[in-house]
């Protein structure tokens, strides 16, 4: 055997060895790269996953969070609307003439006891000089009256009347004014 037929042997051993390295390099890599898209693909449906539930944990929190907000500050101004409505009525009464005035403190005399001490503003004193004979003890500074007797005092100031009337009628005028 010569040389040149040992380095034929020798060059077609290094290329099948070659070609067989090439392969077997093929086959790892591709191998690696199949390990690594799974792997991948494990950490993408992990992280979905996670955000998923972090979303949901989230939703769960602040949508009834900012419900509960959305219905402090509609009540606040329901709220702040009735005090207007309130505000409003007070202002119509303290605004009525003498004349009106003259029939509303007639109509509440109606029912008021014959006896005792009359207390009323001192712009009002000429209107109850005509209409009761009550003697009158002493001024207030609100609209309306007050009698007074050892055993009792009735307290007919318009502000003491429109909180009671608004006490006990708040449920309708609410139900009214938000009705949904």
């Amino acid at each position: 055997m010569g040389l040149e037929d040992i380095l034929k042997q020798v060059e077609e051993t290094g290329r099948d060895r070659a070609a067989a390295i090439r392969k077997e390099t093929a086959k790892e890599v591709e191998s690696k790269m199949a390990e690594a898209s799974s792997a991948a693909e494990e950490l993408v449906a992990s992280i979905k996953s996670e955000s998923t539930r972090k979303i949901e944990q989230l939703r769960q929190q602040e949508i009834p969070s900012a419900e509960l907000e959305v219905k402090r500050n509609q009540l606040e101004m329901q709220k702040d609307l009735l005090m207007l409505t309130k505000k409003e009525v007070m202002s119509k009464l303290e605004s009525l003439g003498s004349k009106d005035l003259k029939k509303i403190y007639t109509s509440l005399l109606k029912d008021a006891p014959k006896d005792g001490k009359l207390l009323c503003r001192k712009a009002d004193k000429s209107i109850f000089k005509g209409i009761t004979k009550l003697s009158q003890s002493g001024e207030i500074t609100d609209l309306g009256f007050i009698i007074e007797s050892g055993e009792y005092r009735l307290d007919y100031r318009f502000s003491t009347l429109v909180e009671r009337q608004w006490q006990e009628n708040l449920p309708m005028v609410s139900e009214v004014l938000f009705a949904e």
